[in-house]
């Protein structure tokens, strides 16, 4: 295409200027839409990362209250243990209650069972 020099009127100013205008809003509106496409994948992304952040707090607790549950258990078998060990009677802390001194005394910590091991 050439580019003809000619003395435009003022209709042919006016529809430069229109196409021109037109370009720049096409450009902007395309911008815009990139702009919002972007922003819709940051939202859905952090739509997703709170999901995942509250699934792991909830995980987290969740491990924090079963480890609460096995240090208790823990801390109370060293007492008993060490209830036993400074000469206290095993059978007060025994589950299975038999006469002291038959041989056939099988010992069950209290707090253990088999479903919590």
């Amino acid at each position: 295409m050439s580019n003809p020099t000619v003395i435009l009127n003022g209709d042919q100013v006016y529809c430069d200027e229109l196409i021109r205008e037109n370009a720049r809003l096409t450009i902007q509106h395309e911008a815009d839409r990139l702009t919002l496409e972007q922003m819709r994948k940051q939202c859905v992304s952090s739509e997703e990362c709170t999901a995942k952040v509250a699934e792991a707090y909830a995980r987290a607790d969740k491990a924090k209250r079963d480890t609460e549950a096995l240090n208790s258990k823990l801390r109370q078998a060293v007492a008993d243990l060490h209830f036993v060990m400074a000469g206290g009677d095993a059978c007060k802390v025994c589950a299975v209650k038999c006469a002291f001194g038959e041989g056939n005394c099988k010992p069950v910590w209290r707090g253990e069972d088999g479903a919590d091991l």
